[in-house]
């Protein structure tokens, strides 16, 4: 489905939402912001979006997981947490 700017749900993985998930293996939780590739900075916690997970997580929503490949090329489920957008794009 498509929406315009501004009408999109709430909870849902956009550019620029900084998003909550949990890898269920571990149980170990990240919040990143997803990002255009020149803003990226992984240890300031923005994550491209042609990244494998950053392309993953954008269009889930709350609730949602993904089987993502991590670098040794393990399948880790994500599952999304909390999605929250900056207050100008929502």
């Amino acid at each position: 489905k498509i929406h315009r700017p501004g009408k999109l749900p709430a909870g849902i993985v956009t550019m620029l939402s900084t998003v909550e998930f949990v890898d269920e293996g571990s149980d170990i939780r990240r919040t990143l912001k997803l990002v255009f590739p020149p803003d990226a900075d992984i240890e300031a916690g923005r994550i491209s979006i042609l990244t494998l997970v950053g392309a993953g997580l954008i269009g889930l929503s709350e609730g949602q997981s993904i089987l993502w490949p991590d670098r040794d090329h393990h399948e880790r489920r994500l599952r999304i947490v909390k999605v929250t957008r900056d207050s100008e794009l929502a």
